[in-house]
């Protein structure tokens, strides 16, 4: 069996000139890096897996490293906060991850409306705290939308992540297995609360 350098050498050797090549290219990752990185992340960090019944992210352009956070803590429902044209990066998240219609939702965000993610994280929150834990993995949210979802998530006591990676600007695509996990810890736990 090949392994995770082996194939990231044979895509950044596959010609990537063409919209043609650049699909083939980008099929490769998605088929063959992806899953391998996602069970190297998986694997790494076993230990930090928490017991989640739902898990919003804030998705941006490069769909990929959203796929990491949902893949380790394997929530029952996951709710996606993006931009509409990011329509297509959901269908793909949706089908890496084998998610099916009834566990994924989706809420388009127009601009920087942060009081709608506001009212919509309050809402589902309400939701699913009553059957179990919730966290929000903050990776592709904006420079505006990643902070306010984390102080909402203070808000209602929700784990906040982000996933770290090396990017290729050359190629695009974040580096397939240097995806490190990234808690935020919680405010009360080190100011406490009077």
């Amino acid at each position: 069996m090949m392994s995770l350098s082996d194939k990231k050498e044979i895509w950044r050797g596959m010609p990537q000139e063409t919209p043609e090549q650049q699909l083939w290219a980008d099929n490769y990752y998605d088929a063959e890096l992806i899953p391998m990185a996602q069970e190297r992340f998986r694997g790494h960090y076993a230990s930090e897996k928490g017991d989640y019944y739902g898990l919003f992210l804030l998705m941006g352009p490069l769909w990929e490293l959203s796929t990491f956070s949902v893949a380790l803590f394997e929530p029952q429902n996951v709710h996606i906060f993006c931009r509409k044209e990011q329509a297509l990066q959901v269908k793909l998240l949706q089908q890496n991850l084998g998610l099916d219609d009834g566990s994924l939702c989706c809420t388009y965000i127009q601009g920087e409306d942060i009081p709608s993610l506001y009212r919509v994280m309050k809402k589902q929150h309400d939701i699913w705290d009553s059957v179990g834990r919730t966290a929000i993995d903050i990776t592709g949210g904006s420079a505006l939308a990643a902070p306010a979802a984390a102080m909402a998530a203070a808000c209602l006591d929700i784990d906040v992540y982000r996933i770290e990676s090396q990017y290729l600007p050359a190629y695009h695509h974040h580096d397939p297995g240097t995806e490190r996990l990234c808690r935020i810890p919680a405010v009360t736990s080190v100011i406490g609360m009077d």
